[in-house]
């Protein structure tokens, strides 16, 4: 319930904008309640950020077929991601708070991140391998497929394009054009 509400608050306020009374007035418990889950602010907010990635990758691999062809893995989880993005606002609006932890903090929860997606990891690998994408680190290749999605995401949420002005399949088409040796094959 506490992660939940601090979830609330913070896609509504960000982190400044609300304190632990008005946290524990959101969930519904005593303020001290919350001193007996986190030893402060900071890793409830530490906390928190951990569950959401948690979250994001188990929704984003959900039903991952390493079997697959390469490229409808990579298509099933950029529809992946879009539907996490879509379903749960509070957690992709909050993202912009994440991001401004200090330097410190980020490295640890990014390379945290990057255990929990280890599945994408193999299919880099494999389609590097077998020339079907750049030589680039996986952290350019995100950027270039999967962060596409949430940055969309995000404008979808905040009213700044409709459903009807994008075609996720065009959209997954242009991320793997982004990362792929040759454009030619559309997936």
């Amino acid at each position: 319930m506490i992660l939940r509400a601090a979830l609330r608050l913070l896609a509504g306020c960000g982190f400044h904008g609300f304190s632990m009374k008005q946290l524990a007035d959101e969930a519904g418990v005593a303020a001290g309640t919350l001193y007996l889950y986190f030893k402060d602010r900071d890793a409830l907010i530490r906390q928190l950020h951990q569950e959401i990635i948690q979250t994001f990758a188990q929704h984003v691999l959900a039903g991952h077929d390493p079997d697959k062809p390469l490229q409808q893995q990579y298509r099933d989880l950029c529809q992946n991601v879009w539907l996490f993005c879509k379903t749960y606002p509070e957690m992709l609006l909050s993202k912009g708070q994440f991001d401004h932890l200090p330097p410190d903090v980020l490295r640890d929860h990014f390379l945290s991140a990057w255990q929990a997606f280890g599945p994408l990891r193999v299919l880099f690998d494999k389609c590097r391998e077998q020339g079907m994408i750049k030589p680039l680190p996986d952290e350019i290749l995100v950027t270039l497929g999967f962060e596409t999605f949430i940055n969309l995401a995000r404008k979808y949420h905040l009213g700044l394009v409709s459903e009807q002005d994008m075609d996720v399949n065009e959209i997954i088409e242009a991320t793997w054009h982004a990362i792929a040796l040759d454009t030619r094959n559309r997936i």
